[in-house]
């Protein structure tokens, strides 16, 4: 393709595309993004799309290019919600106050069934990794987060309810 064909292309195209893109994705600089990575690929010739097909293809792939950021951000947002959690998990366990250590733990006894508290002492009070607790206890990882995911829930509101907790 010539330099002048793709200058072109990129005039008349370029304004649809990033309007499709702004649509899917609301992030101005994410758009930029996926349309430049779209021309990218057409001016390195990765793809050689028929003349009258060039409006199609180039909206087809700022479509499916969106998609894929929106399937990323999906899944670091995903990340993002561990790690939260993970934060949370290491304040609630690195209490320094031996009495409101001795109530969580009250409170962990009283409230979770036998398999929550053995995970929650496995993660929290000798330190394993969701790994070593799921092969402590015969479960899978999945379960582990689950029981831990549902215990932090607990205590969290356990927290809110109880301000002399705090």
């Amino acid at each position: 393709m010539t330099k002048e064909k793709f200058e072109e292309i990129f005039r008349q195209h370029y304004s649809a595309m990033y309007r499709l893109a702004k649509t899917m994705l609301y992030d101005a600089d994410e758009c930029k993004d996926v349309v430049s990575e779209v021309f990218t690929r057409l001016l390195r010739g990765d793809v050689v799309p028929q003349e009258e097909r060039i409006e199609g293809y180039l909206m087809t792939s700022v479509r499916n290019k969106c998609r894929d950021v929106l399937s990323h951000k999906d899944v670091r947002q995903r990340v993002e919600k561990l790690y939260s959690q993970e934060l949370i998990q290491s304040q609630v366990v690195y209490i320094n106050d031996d009495d409101r250590l001795e109530r969580l733990m009250q409170f962990v006894e009283s409230e979770f069934p036998p398999l929550t508290q053995q995970i929650f002492r496995l993660r929290f009070l000798r330190e394993m990794t969701y790994e070593e607790v799921a092969q402590t206890v015969g479960v899978s990882k999945v379960t582990v987060y689950n029981h831990l995911s549902q215990s932090l829930q607990k205590i969290k509101e356990y927290f809110k309810q109880n301000e002399k907790f705090d």
